[in-house]
């Protein structure tokens, strides 16, 4: 069985400059992200599925993310929010959002994964 070794070790950090860790993405330019699912409530019209996925799109735009995913056009919604730029994503802001999801009452439930490494995840 291989091992995997951590990107981020205190060892390997120590050993890389700073344009290295950036061109790597690892220590301080580590990108964080999230897994998301949404089930909508059965039954919703088009119109309603549109105006809560506009909703949600705009809401992630609000917070300086994005989000990359797709809807099956019937219930389910499910997709990753990454960073843009230089915005980090934290427990907060994965809260904030993981939230506005679940207030909606057109949303059944949701699911939201932790903060992941997206370049270094096996």
């Amino acid at each position: 069985m291989t091992q995997r070794n951590n990107p981020n070790s205190a060892q390997r950090l120590k050993r890389l400059n700073t344009r290295q860790r950036k061109k790597m993405r690892v220590g301080e330019f580590c990108e964080l992200g999230f897994h998301v699912i949404a089930t909508f409530k059965e039954g919703l019209g088009a119109d309603v599925q549109d105006a809560l996925l506009d909703g949600w799109l705009t809401a992630v735009d609000a917070a300086d993310v994005s989000f990359g995913g797709h809807f099956d056009g019937a219930s389910r919604l499910e997709g990753v929010v990454f960073p843009v730029g230089g915005v980090k994503i934290t427990d907060d802001l994965r809260a904030s959002l993981v939230n506005w999801l679940d207030a909606r009452a057109e949303i059944d439930s949701v699911e939201a994964g932790e903060l992941i490494d997206l370049w270094h995840t096996a």
